[in-house]
């Protein structure tokens, strides 16, 4: 095999494991594997997947968190043929039930156990349930109609080395290689399919955009239902050849203490796990000198997370890089540059990266002028294939000139960097004036007491809709209505003023860390109904 020219993702795992085999590539706990083992251990994997029946385009499920078995099981299923999908552990019955009934693994190996909470029922209504599940894998303590994970991997299977090769020999760059599902804010998750090609072509731009490099090292604290774990983070280590610190979950104290231990230099969370991480007295005394990237997506960064950043950047050399993409464009699509201003990293994110394309379209899909806000449609390799089980869903979004609608709002400067104004199922009409709450919440997030600001729309008997503002403090600070009301006022038309304002020491938050915007306005409904 050359390695100019790798087509399959677990083609890098092979590449790192011939160049730098000594090298470490995967750590949690205790656990630490080289390139070389790593190998060693997908290829266990990969027999023991096909000595249970996974045949090509099957799935293969982890009900997990981040730890070594996530990447090993990832690439394992890709090198012969399968599709394979994590599943979070935090997930009720019925949600367990909703993924792998609709996307119908042959394998699901899970941990039995996870922060104290006992999985072991319905890891055995699952198997129970489901027959197509030919071989239920299970780390930790047996549950009962499984077997152990370890036990099963390391069965003699020698004699299965043709057949391996022969399966091998079967896996295309277009076959299917991960299934993401989405995180269901509107009816029911959606499967997102993507293809070795999709996956490769998005992460060589990124490791490029990310200045990762072969040995850099990154933490990996994400849920592995999460593009964050499966791509972003997880898939470009194994691309860069650098080495992945797996954390099955986040802490923001015992995150700290992993990046120093560590030595971590390439940090990529959400904006609300640096705020959580910064309320540590621990981030302050951490040894941060080996770090060289820290990159936020998911939502606007606040002013005092850019600034603390860009403080520790001045003595280490850091980058500060933000972007945008989606489950759907398989992470990062645009991207800030080295050296970009604290402006540009506030309130924009980025612009697109060559040779990916991305327009603003009107509600007839028309492309508009820079400075008009509109969809965000973008195309290019990265592309998902599509919804898993749902045609007409992948058709309402994905054109045949392979344009991907996104329902997310944003204008384009003139330099190309795009301005996010929130999603169109957003966007409110108040007295008949459009009011994208993006906007609103980052002229409330200028006063230095505020952390992160969200807006909602909430019906009005004589404006139809206007908008209801939640604030988070930063800690120790203090603020009032009354100061946030006037301060709004002198930056926005009165018909986007919010008509109230709730100030908060937390807000509610999804798995993703994005302010869980549904949650507020059910509260909205509550408080109205009180009245």
């Amino acid at each position: 095999m050359t390695w100019q020219n790798l087509s399959q993702t677990w083609h890098y795992v092979e590449k790192w494991a011939q160049q730098t085999p000594d090298a470490e590539a995967l750590v949690f706990e205790g656990d630490r594997l080289t390139w070389s083992g790593f190998k060693s251990e997908m290829d266990k994997a990969a027999r023991a997947f096909l000595d249970a029946g996974v045949e090509k385009g099957d799935r293969v499920a982890m009900l997990s968190m981040a730890r070594t078995e996530f990447p090993l099981t990832y690439m394992a299923a890709n090198k012969i043929g399968a599709i394979w999908l994590g599943i979070n552990p935090k997930f009720t019955i019925d949600e367990l039930r909703y993924q792998v009934g609709d996307s119908k693994p042959a394998v699901l190996i899970a941990v039995s156990e996870f922060q104290g909470n006992d999985l072991s029922k319905n890891i055995e209504a699952l198997t129970r349930e489901f027959p197509f599940l030919k071989k239920v894998l299970v780390i930790g303590s047996r549950v009962a109609g499984t077997e152990d994970y370890r036990e099963f991997l390391e069965h003699d299977r020698s004699h299965a080395d043709e057949t391996l090769a022969e399966r091998i020999r079967q896996v295309t760059p277009e076959d299917d290689a991960l299934l993401m599902y989405t995180s269901g804010s509107t009816g029911k998750p959606k499967g997102v399919v993507h293809t070795h090609k999709s996956i490769i072509e998005n992460i060589r731009v990124e490791t490029e955009k990310f200045y990762f490099r072969q040995g850099g090292r990154a933490l990996l604290h994400f849920p592995i239902n999460h593009v964050a774990a499966d791509v972003e983070i997880g898939f470009a280590g194994i691309l860069a050849g650098g080495c992945l610190v797996c954390m099955d979950r986040f802490d923001p104290v015992d995150s700290l203490k992993v990046v120093e231990k560590e030595k971590i230099n390439v940090l990529g969370q959400v904006p609300v796990m640096f705020l959580l991480q910064f309320q540590q007295n621990a981030f302050w005394e951490a040894d941060m000198s080996n770090m060289e990237l820290f990159a936020w997506a998911g939502s606007a960064a606040p002013d005092l997370m850019v600034k603390v950043l860009s403080g520790i950047a001045q003595n280490t050399g850091a980058n500060l890089i933000t972007g945008y993409g989606s489950t759907e464009t398989c992470g990062f699509v645009t991207y800030t540059e080295k050296g970009d201003d604290t402006a540009t990293l506030l309130h924009t994110a980025g612009k697109i990266a060559p040779p990916f394309e991305l327009k603003i379209v009107d509600s007839n899909r028309a492309e508009l002028p820079d400075g008009q806000i509109g969809e965000i449609a973008v195309r290019g390799p990265f592309m998902f294939s599509r919804y898993w089980n749902m045609p007409e869903e992948t058709a309402r979004v994905l054109d045949e000139d392979g344009w991907y609608y996104t329902a997310d709002l944003a204008y384009k400067d003139e330099r190309g960097y795009i301005h996010i104004t929130g999603r169109i199922s957003e966007m409110f009409k108040s007295g008949g004036e459009n009011v994208y709450p993006r906007e609103v919440e980052e002229v409330i997030e200028l006063d230095e007491s505020v952390l992160f600001a969200a807006v909602v729309a909430v019906p009005d008997e004589m404006f139809q809709e206007v908008g209801w503002a939640w604030v988070m403090l930063q800690p120790g600070k203090e603020t009032t209505e009354s100061a946030l009301e006037n301060l709004c006022r002198g930056q926005l038309a009165n018909y986007k003023v919010p008509k109230r304002f709730f100030i908060r020491q937390s807000l509610p938050l999804l798995a993703n860390g994005k302010i869980n915007k549904t949650a507020l306005s059910e509260e909205a409904r509550q408080i109205m109904a009180e009245k």
